[in-house]
């Protein structure tokens, strides 16, 4: 099975922005290697994702998070927050960016269980 036939998982559980930044690059190059490309968000990493921060800039960039995450959207990526971790932040779903979309334990076996995925973590 070429990387073509695959859907490369990017996992981020951290707000860090060293580590966010790098995140979000990796599932942004994976829409040109991979068949799809998903950024799960969970524990911190939801943070990244919540309208009211405003954003950061990318780490050797001038480009804020947020818009990053929504053309990674456009671009047809995906992106899952987990639900459990926005609750025990106490962050409602109507502050997460347009586009996110509420993951479960269901969403996330599915994908870690898929043969056609491929998953890092940050």
């Amino acid at each position: 099975m070429s990387t073509k036939d695959k859907i490369v998982v990017v996992h981020l559980s951290s707000d860090d922005e060293m580590k966010a930044g790098k995140a979000l690059r990796f599932a942004d190059k994976a829409l040109t290697h991979a068949a799809g490309s998903v950024l799960m968000l969970s524990a911190q990493g939801v943070n990244i994702a919540k309208r009211s921060t405003g954003g950061f800039t990318l780490p050797g960039t001038d480009i804020n998070s947020l818009d990053a995450i929504r053309q990674f959207i456009k671009d047809d990526g995906r992106v899952y927050v987990c639900k459990e971790c926005m609750k025990t932040l106490g962050i409602s779903a109507t502050d997460i960016i347009a586009g996110c979309e509420p993951s479960d334990a269901t969403v996330t076996f599915d994908l870690l269980l898929s043969d056609d995925t491929e998953m890092i973590s940050w």
